[in-house]
């Protein structure tokens, strides 16, 4: 009897946003904690909130991208296609474009794949919403300090 690839789709991009979305939270609790521990000059502290961040999207994106090519060697569960290689680089472009919602160009999946990019666009939103959201606040409350 064939198990149902849909399902396992949808279970793969739950809990590929439950990591990410933890991931990120314990980074950005982390760069929050660090901010008020140290006294570190408004632009450092700023810079290194927004690295801190972008690595967190970056490994979230890799962390897509590792699916994806898990998922592409059992074709029961979709692939890539279009200008497509099979390399890293390819699977990693395919992740940014889904995470960042630039949309699909020349690389774009089929099957059940499609539901994991689909749900990666929209937690890649989320969590670029949340990281801006953060700086905001930190840049708010830096100013605020400033003024003081």
């Amino acid at each position: 009897m064939k198990v149902p690839q849909l399902p396992i789709a949808f279970a793969i991009s739950v809990g590929l946003a439950l990591v990410t979305v933890l991931m990120h939270y314990e980074v950005l609790n982390i760069a929050g904690t660090m901010r008020r521990r140290f006294s570190l000059p408004m632009r450092v502290d700023l810079l290194l909130l927004v690295v801190a961040a972008i690595i967190a999207h970056v490994v979230g994106i890799c962390l897509f991208a590792l699916a994806y090519a898990w998922m592409h060697h059992h074709p029961d569960l979709g692939g890539l296609a279009g200008l497509f290689s099979g390399s890293a680089a390819d699977f990693f472009y395919f992740s940014v474009t889904c995470y960042t919602t630039i949309g699909f160009g020349e690389v774009y999946a089929t099957g059940p794949m499609r539901i994991v990019a689909a749900l990666e666009g929209l937690n890649g939103l989320v969590l670029i919403a949340w990281s801006a959201s953060f700086a905001y606040a930190s840049t708010s409350d830096l100013w605020k300090r400033k003024q003081d």
